[in-house]
């Protein structure tokens, strides 16, 4: 097993553990949230497509709206398209990408579609550089959007810290080997 395998399985483990036991997650599972893995690969400049699975089964189509790339760790903002039958949804989220460990976080809401106004959550990694794949979870929170990170809010501090400590922690884990 290479580095960049190890390196993927690490950090895959470590979104794991935190996406269970966070007190964010287990309340989320308690309020009927909606949860979804995903598996995506670039198609053309800042357009993905793949699959969702687990509450949902769909395709999955996102879209880069945009990017600001001045740092290593970019703030991004997509749409997320999700198609299944009466469960289709479009999600907008923004958040950060780690362009050098290839973490992804972002939270946003549901803007048309299933569940509109529903609060989201994605964590994702870059498994595959040389065809910008990237594989994570999705959590929509019909019920109580106030559970998940919003503009303006103490959550959102809390959250960029989460962030960067992942962020940091990856970094670190590469670092070692």
């Amino acid at each position: 097993m290479n580095k960049q395998t190890r390196r993927s399985i690490v950090v895959m483990v470590v979104m794991a553990v935190l996406a269970i036991f966070s007190p964010m997650s287990l309340r989320a599972q308690e309020d009927g949230a909606i949860n979804l893995t995903f598996a995506k690969a670039a198609v053309d400049e800042g357009v993905w497509e793949g699959t969702v699975g687990g509450d949902v089964e769909g395709n999955l189509h996102t879209v880069l709206l945009s990017a600001d790339t001045s740092a290593p760790i970019w703030q991004v903002e997509f749409d997320w398209i999700i198609d299944a039958d009466d469960k289709s949804f479009t999600a907008r989220m923004s958040g950060t990408l780690n362009t050098e460990t290839g973490a992804v976080a972002m939270q946003g809401e549901v803007i048309e579609g299933w569940l509109l106004g529903a609060a989201v959550q994605e964590e994702g990694q870059l498994v595959d550089a040389e065809t910008s794949a990237f594989e994570g979870t999705i959590r929509v929170v019909p019920s109580a959007p106030e559970m998940l990170p919003t503009t303006g809010s103490s959550n959102d501090s809390r959250a960029s810290v989460l962030s960067i400590l992942i962020a940091t922690l990856i970094s670190l884990l590469g670092m070692s080997n």
